[in-house]
């Protein structure tokens, strides 16, 4: 064997050995976990029901435990007592979170204040703006009226067809009631109606950016398939985003038009226009959009759940 050959292959020996070493002396300090496999690490542990796999894996190894999903290692917290020392003693130390391929899409993870580290300016001028504005719009004792209002023609419509004996799509009346009610407290419009958009083109939309945000993305287990995309996730959720972006520009558009005619709403999305044309402002209109879209999208899935259970 010649000098160079024995060179490279003690060379790749010795730096397998390091980083087997290094890999080692990372993992002792880690809380106890079944052990993983090579390249995909824990991931067949948890089934088709990872929620039921995890309680049953802490059972095991108690309520702190590790787990190699892929390539990345994942603390998992599965007790009260200690999810009160991660999130409450210790919230500062672990507030930042690990970011999902498809959460980076149309720069969310830069304009959200989801995904921004809780420590830097961004998120504590978007929180502020939110606390003194947004929610202030939101609140349900303001909104008590409409929200009457848009239930009581959802059970109109639901009389009326049990009169004409038609059937009921409840999943669709309870989502165009929703988005009514939301509609109205941003923007004081029903979206189902006012816009260039049906309500099945915006529930296609919100319902295609939360099943993509939900569903397990190989990227986000092995980040070396980031430009290989292969399940496709990133192309469907630009597509979703940039539909429901349109449709917020359409709106911002509109509304700006009137408010360069003196004539307002004093709802949400007026209070983020006046604060955006501020002199020396540093929100934008793409905050609103983003902002827009956390709204609507987390808003419209949980009401949605909780009303069809």
């Amino acid at each position: 064997m010649e000098y160079p050959t024995i060179f490279l292959v003690l060379s790749f020996l010795l730096t397998f050995i390091y980083a087997f070493t290094i890999s080692s002396r990372s993992n002792s300090r880690l809380p106890p976990g079944p052990y993983p496999l090579p390249i995909i690490g824990n991931l067949l542990k948890l089934g088709n029901k990872p929620h039921r796999s995890l309680a049953t894996l802490s059972k095991r190894y108690g309520p702190l435990m590790s787990l190699k999903l892929g390539s990345r290692t994942t603390i998992v917290v599965s007790s009260p007592n200690m999810a009160k020392e991660f999130f409450h003693t210790n919230d500062q130390v672990f507030s930042s979170r690990s970011i999902p391929h498809t959460g980076r899409l149309l720069e969310h993870d830069i304009y959200s204040i989801v995904f921004l580290p809780a420590a830097s300016d961004q998120w504590r001028k978007l929180r502020r703006i939110t606390r003194e504005y947004i929610f202030l719009g939101l609140c349900l004792d303001r909104s008590e009226q409409l929200r009457t209002q848009k239930v009581q023609e959802l059970v109109d419509h639901v009389s009326q067809c049990c009169a004409s004996e038609t059937a009921v799509n409840i999943g669709a009346a309870m989502f165009t009631t929703i988005l009514n009610i939301l509609s109205n407290i941003l923007f004081s419009k029903d979206f189902s109606q006012s816009f260039s958009v049906s309500s099945e083109e915006v529930k296609d939309a919100m319902w295609g950016i939360m099943e993509i945000g939900g569903k397990p993305n190989l990227v986000d287990f092995f980040p070396i398939l980031r430009l290989l995309d292969p399940q496709g996730l990133e192309r469907q959720g630009n597509v979703y985003g940039k539909k429901l972006f349109s449709i917020f520009n359409e709106i911002i558009d509109q509304r700006l038009q009137k408010v360069a005619s003196l004539s307002t709403k004093n709802d949400v999305l007026d209070l983020m226009i006046n604060l955006c044309m501020k002199d020396e402002s540093e929100f934008s209109r793409n905050d609103i959009s983003h902002l827009l879209l956390v709204s609507t999208n987390l808003s419209t899935h949980v009401f949605e759940t909780s009303y069809s259970k």
